[in-house]
């Protein structure tokens, strides 16, 4: 299988998915990038974060999400991220 390289600086910001999943954002922490997901509380408005560290090996990026691999890929040209569990996301 063959990955597709992309520069994960491209990726920093904040994404809506188009399947209402949670909010992610993507950002740097030193010379590493996070992937955080935003979940909402339905019941007390609240929010609350989990951040992942975006790891890469032979296949491509991923992060560990509940202890499962899960693959973020990267269309650049419809500007759209796909995080295997959750789905595709559009830049906000």
């Amino acid at each position: 299988m063959e990955r597709e390289l992309f520069d994960l600086d491209r990726l920093v910001g904040n994404w809506e998915s188009i399947n209402l999943n949670p909010t992610v954002m993507i950002h740097r922490n030193g010379e590493n990038h996070q992937l955080s997901i935003i979940y909402m509380n339905e019941v007390t408005k609240q929010a609350s974060l989990a951040t992942y560290e975006i790891q890469e090996d032979e296949q491509g990026y991923l992060v560990y999400l509940n202890g499962k691999r899960t693959s973020i890929t990267y269309s650049q040209r419809l500007d759209m991220l796909t995080i295997a569990t959750l789905g595709d996301y559009m830049r906000n």
